[in-house]
């Protein structure tokens, strides 16, 4: 009779990556439970457990009676025992082959990490790219800002320069206006002078006219002896000539005055209107580009709306994005986390059964001392009769797991 037992663990090594970090893991969850369901434990160690009262039983039989029927049922246990035995050796050798089978392919057939690490670094620049992107446009909104305070204080400015050259306007609009007062009254003080001098003239014309006519009247020659007096004609004559002398240079004086008064104003006026000529003009220019300044600002201003809004776009979609990898790798790291429970919870199975295994041979080995022992009170013939001879052969096969992956493969085997 022989007796072999092979036993080893499976091994499992996760990873994940941002892509196809889920997919691997479910894929390792079904092959896990696959070969859970093939692998059962609980039922190996269930089944040890149940055959080795009877061990028990049948040695203490045995040390009772020590008859030929107990030697017998014994006999058949153990029969039985082993049958199962050999039956679980077969399931645990299709199970360790499995297991190799997958630890090859793994070993043979690493994963290949840089079909995923290509998108990933597409991913990274892009993550990058719109960094800088970000970056471009908060330097363009500091910088449209920074116009638009500069644009405003020029706004500010003109605006001062325009509010005087306004107050400089209505200075020259009141001083036309005062200039053309006076204007008028020069104006109505030469109608005056000239009316006065129309009536002096006039005056002048009928003084002379009634002279002439009295002297005509009187026109008489008296002599006396008296000295001779001066002649009226003359002297009337000399009066006139004076008089028409002084009225002429009244009249020269008065035009004189009126005309350098008149065009002092006219300079004055044409210096007045050509001043206010170019502060009309002046004013337009302001205006226009007070206009534009007012343009360029609403652009700018639009502007830096637009870039607000695409920065919060843009920051809503990344922000949703990282929401979901944060889910994900949450998700992922529940699994590896369920994987490694699991895969430790199967090491401590393993245990249990190296343990049970280690019991059972204990027992297996009582229970040969004892047969042994019997044999030797009884004889060899009783021994040929009561119990076929027995090899036993033992094979462990012991698997090192660290981190869920195998490191080291040991296998002993005893014959006893």
């Amino acid at each position: 009779m022989s007796f072999q037992m092979s036993t080893g663990a499976p091994s499992w090594r996760s990873s994940s990556s941002s892509q196809t970090g889920a997919g691997d893991f479910r894929a390792s969850g079904s092959r896990l439970q696959s070969l859970r369901s093939g692998f059962d434990l609980s039922a190996i160690r269930s089944v040890m457990e149940s055959a080795l009262p009877s061990f028990r039983s049948g040695v203490e039989n045995l040390l009772q009676n020590n008859h030929q029927e107990a030697m017998q049922e014994l006999n058949e246990r153990l029969a039985g025992y082993l049958q199962r035995v050999r039956g679980l050796e077969e399931e645990n050798r299709k199970l360790q082959e499995e297991i190799e089978d997958i630890s090859a392919k793994k070993n043979a057939a690493p994963r290949d990490w840089e079909t995923y690490q290509a998108p990933l670094q597409q991913l990274r620049k892009q993550v990058e790219d719109l960094n800088m992107d970000n970056a471009k446009l908060l330097l363009q909104i500091d910088n449209a800002r920074l116009a638009a305070d500069d644009f405003k204080v020029k706004l500010e400015s003109e605006q001062v320069i325009c509010d005087g050259v306004h107050k400089d306007t209505q200075g020259l609009r009141k001083m036309i206006d005062d200039t053309n007062f006076l204007r008028m009254k020069l104006e109505s003080e030469v109608e005056t002078l000239r009316e006065e001098l129309a009536h002096l003239q006039k005056d002048h014309k009928e003084e002379v006219a009634a002279l002439q006519a009295l002297i005509a009247n009187n026109n008489m020659n008296i002599e006396v002896d008296a000295p001779k007096k001066p002649d009226l004609n003359e002297s009337i004559a000399q009066i006139r000539s004076q008089y028409e002398k002084m009225a002429e240079q009244n009249r020269a004086e008065a035009e004189n005055a009126y005309k350098n008064k008149f065009d002092a104003l006219s300079q004055e006026t044409n210096v007045n209107t050509k001043a206010l000529e170019q502060a009309k003009n002046e004013v337009a220019d302001l205006r226009r580009q007070l206009q534009s300044l007012e343009v360029e600002r609403q652009t700018l201003q639009k502007t830096v709306d637009s870039l607000d809004r695409v920065l919060k776009d843009t920051e809503d979609h990344y922000g949703s994005n990282l929401t979901e990898l944060n889910r994900l790798l949450t998700r992922l790291q529940d699994e590896l986390a369920a994987c490694r429970s699991d895969i430790e919870r199967q090491v401590r199975d393993y245990e249990a059964l190296l343990n049970l295994k280690s019991k059972l041979e204990n027992e297996i080995q009582a229970y040969r001392s004892l047969l042994e022992g019997a044999a030797d009170k009884n004889g060899p013939e009783s021994l040929g009769k009561g119990a076929p001879s027995t090899i036993q052969k033992v094979t462990v096969t012991q698997h090192q797991i660290v981190d869920g992956e195998v490191v080291s493969k040991t296998s002993e085997e005893t014959v006893k």
